[in-house]
């Protein structure tokens, strides 16, 4: 049995906005931080983290995965 590879759920957002920028940060390996990739990373740090809570009216997960068993997504 192979051993299946799974997508980051930010390559779908980039495949969405430029499929070739998807492909040269995620297959390609070309990404290289800068100082604003470096603070969002920082600003978003707890997005990562598992947990759930309530804000006012509104349910909040973070660090969900999601899986899809097809073949050929894009």
């Amino acid at each position: 049995m192979s051993e299946i590879d799974y997508i980051p759920i930010a390559a779908l957002n980039h495949y969405a906005y430029c499929p070739h920028r998807c492909w040269r940060m995620f297959c390609a390996g070309e990404f290289e931080d800068n100082q604003y990739t470096i603070e969002g990373t920082s600003l978003h740090d707890r997005v990562h983290t598992f947990g759930e809570e309530n804000r006012e009216d509104t349910w909040q997960v973070r660090a969900i995965w999601l899986k899809c068993d097809r073949e050929n997504f894009f």
